[in-house]
């Protein structure tokens, strides 16, 4: 895995960028083992754009649903106890943890059940730059895929994905942009400019649909390129044609580049379509080899 640090070398270049720092950084912690691979990760962004880290640790409550009749209530709350006092545990870990980073960045610990945590971690979300969380790609992170959803749809900021276990290793030098001509895919762009002004390559590409985008693509690329040269930003355009699915695409295409980050819009159909039945989207979340960084 490939970590997300620009390049310090691109700083320049960055500088003719309007809105290219990240000032406030959120990043979503449990207690478990995978705390530190975000950590690490935001720790890496904070230094290099001079930002603040706020750790979102959630400590989700049992689901009353779960529980009927007297049996239920005492059962219920003797769970909500243990669990807040495993929160306790990892409260005072993280503290400690995020004082080594120094004094200015902060934890906030949120213990509240689902439906109701899920947006109060979209409202934290709201007044920073960027969220950080892990794919909730496999059975260790699928209990968060409601909380990602609603940051996702709710937040109103970009969203950083990480594979599980995504090490740091090297800065960022090549991003992969697949564009769509969609909202999304514009606040996407919006929301990674700083990651993207730090690269050393930038490639765009969009997957030819039939009945999509004007002459197949190719002018809207050509159009979004010129934007972003605007902003001081040279990049490569291609329409890919796809032989497999569009997922399948564009991850052949991750893998020729050597990508680092892919940056995507969420969701251009539906939200029950993309969720519940699948979509690129959903693919991308569940198969990204590197850091995936969303808008909707």
């Amino acid at each position: 895995m490939n970590d997300i640090t620009p390049s310090s070398s691109n700083v320049a270049k960055a500088q003719a960028v309007r809105g290219t720092a990240y000032r406030d950084i959120a990043v979503h912690l449990d207690g478990s083992p995978e705390d530190e691979t975000r950590l690490a990760h935001a720790e890496a962004l904070a230094t290099s754009f001079a930002a603040r880290i706020t750790g979102i640790f959630t400590n989700l409550l049992p689901d009353p649903a779960l529980f009927a009749g007297d049996f239920g209530v005492t059962a219920i709350g003797q769970l909500v106890d243990a669990v807040t006092e495993e929160g306790d545990v990892s409260e005072k870990r993280l503290r400690q943890r995020l004082a080594r980073l120094g004094p200015t960045h902060e934890l906030r610990r949120l213990d509240a059940f689902p439906g109701i945590l899920e947006q109060a971690v979209a409202s934290e979300a709201r007044w920073n730059d960027l969220f950080i969380a892990t794919c909730p790609c496999d059975d260790g992170h699928s209990r968060w895929r409601p909380m990602i959803e609603s940051v996702m749809f709710d937040g109103g900021r970009g969203l950083l994905l990480l594979p599980p276990a995504a090490a740091l290793r090297s800065p960022i030098k090549t991003v992969l942009i697949g564009w769509t001509d969609t909202r999304q895919s514009a606040r996407a762009v919006a929301e990674a400019l700083p990651l993207i002004a730090h690269a050393t390559q930038v490639h765009i590409v969009t997957v030819r649909e039939e009945a999509h985008g004007r002459m197949g693509g190719a002018e809207v690329l050509a159009d979004i390129s010129a934007h972003l040269a605007r902003h001081g930003v040279e990049a490569t355009a291609t329409v890919l044609n796809p032989e497999a699915s569009p997922t399948d695409t564009l991850l052949a295409e991750v893998r020729r580049i050597s990508a680092d980050l892919i940056v995507v819009g969420a969701y251009g159909h539906s939200r029950f379509r993309e969720w519940v039945l699948g979509g690129v989207t959903a693919d991308l979340i569940d198969r990204a080899p590197v850091p995936l960084l969303l808008a909707h």
